[in-house]
């Protein structure tokens, strides 16, 4: 069995602010985004980034209504378990550590991997908490994912997409 972490990281720029979405904005907006990043602290990302980015999260969107039973207005926002608050990240250089029992839910699906490579795959797959709390149970499943960067940059790990934003602005934190 492999313990499921206790806290959420979603990594962000605070120039920006915390939990946004590229792909809320329109096409050119987004793509101006994209560009400065490429010209900054992320020089690798791909020419279809976007467009990839943007297949993505309709993939996602149907899977989680498909799982949670209902659509949600938004794209998610990414977030990662276990603390990933130590990495240095030029392009994300904030960290917001929550509770994962502060996350309601209804409103969270969870990825074996990044989002965009998940989406690419044969069999792909979105599992909601209770189904991610079952795998860790199994353990060989979530064995070979990282939860913390402590110890530097993480190349496996589990993506979780929180679909709405207002338990974050309601004060979910004592």
């Amino acid at each position: 069995m492999v313990k499921i972490p206790q806290v959420v990281t979603h990594r962000y720029d605070p120039s920006r602010g915390a939990c946004l979405n590229v792909c809320s904005l329109p096409d050119l907006e987004a793509s101006q985004v994209i560009d400065r990043l490429r010209l900054g602290p992320r020089p690798t990302l791909k020419a279809n980034y976007l467009e990839r980015r943007r297949f993505t999260e309709r993939w996602l969107a149907a899977a989680a209504r498909e799982v949670l039973g209902r659509s949600f207005g938004q794209p998610p926002v990414y977030f990662f378990p276990g603390d990933f608050s130590y990495m240095v990240d030029a392009s994300r250089p904030a960290a917001l550590v929550l509770p994962l029992s502060s996350v309601p839910t209804d409103t969270v699906t969870f990825t074996l991997g990044d989002s965009m490579n998940v989406a690419e795959e044969r069999g792909r797959q979105v599992y909601t908490l209770r189904q991610t709390v079952a795998l860790f149970a199994k353990g060989e499943t979530v064995a070979k994912f990282s939860f913390c960067d402590k110890a530097g940059f993480q190349a496996r790990f589990i993506e979780a997409q929180v679909w709405e934003r207002s338990w974050l602005l309601l004060g979910c934190i004592d």
